[in-house]
């Protein structure tokens, strides 16, 4: 009785707080619809991991018949682990993800730091909004330039390469198997190296200023500064930022390793990732096999979301800060 009158009370209270807040409240239903649309309503599609493939074909018929008298199973899931390609995919997407994370994810931070300690603010904006300037271009633009710079044939930089003896002639270095991943990385920092620094510029300069003048007047260099000042102040959004790149290591970049497998013309091991393995699944086979590749969305779905638990469990133990 006591527990149900409490729940009334919480009920009544949290109706009171709709009420209350009524005209905020309808700022949220343009995104609670668009988040039903576009996440919740696909869910559905999850059904079709649990569906034998044999003799499932989506395009042979009325989608909710094919459903309906599909045959269900767990064998999907099974054959996961079975495939040698599934474990390649994954150790490509753990590496080029994992060296992302080491070396990316700190490159932003130290961007932002240098930016905040120039002296002249319209310079330091100036150079934020070069280094942004990356990002808003497509994979497929941005491939495509670097194709052209690295080309053997009059490429700007490979010319420079084989001037200084660093490459010959006949070698194209994009399709290089042992380059891949370096060259992966590379244009994944020169792309999104600059736009990551923002939040964690804005997050310097909301700093009161005068904990710096207190410091430099303490005698406190600018290393000191940055170590015992900076850094600390800005651990919230480093927390924040970091469990949500954890969260993100199984996507290691479709769009952009598509883009940059066009180049080749045989399917190098180092270039099968998560995204590219399910594509492929679906779209780059005659027999596309859409509950296998279902499976596997769900599968890596679960890891993100385990490494997004796990994230948050280590900076709140670490950096004394998390999503929740």
């Amino acid at each position: 009785m006591i527990e149900q009158n409490y729940n009334q009370g919480y009920f009544k209270r949290q109706l009171r707080n709709v009420k209350k807040h009524r005209s905020l409240m309808l700022f949220l239903i343009p995104a609670a619809i668009f988040t039903l649309v576009f996440s919740y309503i696909p869910l559905m599609g999850i059904i079709f991991a649990f569906i034998d493939p044999a003799g499932f074909d989506l395009t042979g018929g009325p989608v909710l018949w094919n459903v309906i008298n599909a045959n269900f199973t767990f064998q999907n899931f099974v054959q996961i682990f079975d495939n040698p390609t599934f474990w390649r995919a994954i150790g490509n997407t753990l590496i080029i993800s994992g060296i992302r994370l080491l070396l990316i994810f700190p490159l932003s931070i130290f961007i932002a730091i240098q930016l905040s300690e120039l002296k002249r603010a319209w310079l330091a904006k100036f150079i934020l909004i070069v280094i942004c300037l990356p990002n808003f271009f497509s994979w497929a633009v941005v491939i495509a330039m670097w194709t052209g710079l690295l080309d053997m044939q009059g490429g700007a930089i490979n010319e420079l390469l084989i001037r200084w003896g660093l490459n010959s002639p006949n070698n194209p270095l994009l399709i290089h198997d042992s380059l891949f991943r370096p060259f992966v990385i590379f244009f994944q920092a020169w792309r999104g190296a600059g736009w990551g620094s923002i939040i964690f510029y804005a997050a310097i300069a909301s700093i009161d200023k005068s904990y710096y003048e207190a410091a430099r007047i303490d005698g406190a260099n600018k290393l000191k500064r940055i170590i015992h000042l900076s850094i600390p102040s800005i651990l919230p959004t480093i927390a924040l930022m970091l469990v949500l790149a954890i969260s993100g290591i199984m996507d290691a970049g479709f769009e952009q390793i598509w883009a940059m497998m066009q180049n080749s013309a045989h399917f190098i091991d180092s270039q099968i990732i998560l995204g590219t393995y399910i594509f492929n699944l679906v779209r780059g086979t005659s027999t596309p096999n859409e509950p296998f590749a279902t499976a596997l969305g769900v599968f890596n779905g679960m890891i993100a979301l385990s490494l997004m638990l796990i994230g948050n469990f280590i900076t709140r133990r670490t950096l004394k800060r998390g999503l929740w």
